[in-house]
């Protein structure tokens, strides 16, 4: 299927120079993004409180919302789902504290918004973590709201994933009984000896957002290959799978456009002890092809903002005079159109990378545009819940479980 990737000829400050208010105002009024979707942490089944509050979070918490931050620049127009007095239905989803399944009545889903369900349990055997998206019970109402519970107005889901949200779960014993070791700091590197929680994460939700669990998915797999146009374009080949069923990129993939040592994807089946695992241009080259609109940037050498093809010194003080700018001021990093911490956070992991231009591939894609409601009800089945199980025995990611 074509991937989605962001059209636009966005003014990203790869060029240094002194803006003005106005001028600032007048760009960021006429570059600002269509859509951006926000992960919404719902915890109310985290009967630890391993979480925190919201006054007083914990830094499992913190590391959790940074980890939403892969994926919010996504492009992405989620119609809301507002139950009314003819319009129902019942949220279906895993409670992540227990396995049992949970329901909420009548839950409301804003405008762009995915609701993720957090908890922890002392999860089965050498299991890490445990993601997947919800499902829907007794839906009744107009046909746009259940082409919004359906696949949230994105039209078939075959083409373009669009979930209401999901659940995901952290373990919290080893096999042994003894307590998970986590490394929750996300300024710090990860410590031998434990996983790191914000790499967990990203790939947990990953799999939430429909990475080897959709539809969408799935019409880009042939055999043991994820054959999907931008996936195919920027590795230069299908890009091998592992596991069965593959839901996983095989061991041996590394992510382009890196030159020397490449990094492997957050979406391999390894996570070694004490080691951070970024979402690489690879990955998001997958999650625009299951529908996901993806900003060029992420497509292209991660914090080169100046574009001389490495990450150094000049792109951190890029960043740090557009610091608190928007549309396209000089620093942003993961082409939200705005300049915050993430992306000097983004910039500060890659310092010393080097890489080629990958440029042509968002020239290249197509944008798939976002359909206005219409038949996506009348052919849908009940989503089924797709769960997944990433597995810390010898470092490997198990298979999803449905």
């Amino acid at each position: 299927m074509p991937a989605s990737v962001i059209q636009r000829i966005p003014w990203r400050g790869r060029r240094l120079r002194v803006i003005g208010p106005a001028l600032l105002a007048a760009v960021a009024a006429a570059a600002a993004p269509a859509a951006a979707i926000t992960l919404e942490f719902d915890y109310r089944f985290d009967a630890s409180g391993f979480f925190g509050t919201a006054e007083a979070p914990s830094a499992a918490r913190r590391a959790l919302e940074l980890a939403a931050r892969s994926f919010t620049a996504f492009g992405d127009e989620l119609a809301a789902i507002q139950p009314g007095a003819a319009d129902h239905w019942t949220a279906a989803v895993t409670n992540p504290s227990t396995a049992q399944p949970a329901t909420v009545a009548d839950l409301a889903v804003p405008h762009g918004t995915v609701i993720v369900f957090a908890g922890t349990r002392d999860l089965p055997s050498a299991t890490l973590a445990e993601a997947g998206p919800g499902y829907y019970q007794n839906p009744s109402g107009s046909a746009a709201f259940l082409d919004a519970i359906v696949n949230r107005g994105q039209g078939a889901s075959a083409a373009d994933f669009g979930p209401w949200g999901g659940f995901i779960a952290f373990d919290t014993h080893q096999s042994s009984g003894a307590p998970r070791a986590w490394h929750f700091d996300v300024e710090s590197p990860p410590i031998a000896g434990a996983y790191d929680f914000y790499t967990v994460a990203v790939h947990e939700l990953a799999h939430l957002l429909g990475f080897g669990t959709s539809t969408a998915y799935w019409a880009d797999v042939t055999g043991s290959q994820f054959d999907g146009a931008a996936a195919r374009q920027l590795y230069q080949n299908p890009v091998p799978l592992s596991g069965q069923p593959p839901q996983h990129f095989d061991f041996g993939v590394t992510s382009p456009p890196f030159l020397g040592v490449q990094p492997q994807p957050s979406l391999g089946r390894t996570i070694p002890l004490g080691q951070r695992k970024l979402f690489t241009p690879l990955d998001y080259a997958a999650m625009a092809d299951i529908g996901w609109s993806v900003p060029p940037e992420l497509l292209e050498l991660p914090g080169d903002v100046d574009e001389d093809h490495d990450v150094d010194g000049a792109d951190f003080l890029a960043w740090q005079q557009g610091l608190g700018g928007a549309g396209g001021a000089p620093g942003d990093v993961n082409g939200d159109l705005a300049v915050d911490y993430y992306d000097g956070w983004l910039i500060r992991h890659y310092l010393g990378a080097s890489g080629y231009d990958a440029s042509p591939l968002a020239v290249a894609s197509a944008a798939v545009p976002e359909p206005a409601g219409g038949g996506a009800w009348a052919t849908a089945l009940v989503m089924l819940t797709a769960r997944r199980r990433w597995h810390a025995r010898q470092g490997r990611a198990g298979s999803c479980r449905r």
